[in-house]
């Protein structure tokens, strides 16, 4: 049996990231003065452009792309039959997309 979207999407934030939940993506807010941090992607080089409501978890502008577009994915793939989804169906983990 394939693994529930979340459950797929917490797995694939966990072997990419150095968090371990769902980030609120929604209440991300865009860095406007500088700050200090890195991407939560697991060795990402780039300058940080998002942080979560709290002023933490921080993502450049590529990696808060992509995780947008997984909780987007997860989300359809919570729709009755997976339809819409590429990622969140049976065999659908694309790692070429991180």
């Amino acid at each position: 049996m394939p693994e529930s979207p979340p459950d797929h999407l917490k797995a694939l934030i966990g072997r990419y990231t150095v968090i371990t939940f769902i980030p609120d993506i929604d209440r991300y807010r865009q860095i406007t003065s500088p700050k200090e941090g890195r991407c939560i992607f697991r060795g990402c080089p780039e300058p940080i452009a998002w942080e979560d409501a709290r002023g933490g978890n921080f993502l450049c502008e590529g990696h808060y792309q992509v995780i947008r577009q997984w909780i987007e994915e997860a989300r359809r793939g919570l729709l009755p039959g997976g339809h819409g989804s590429a990622i969140f169906t049976e065999g659908g983990e694309d790692a070429r997309r991180v």
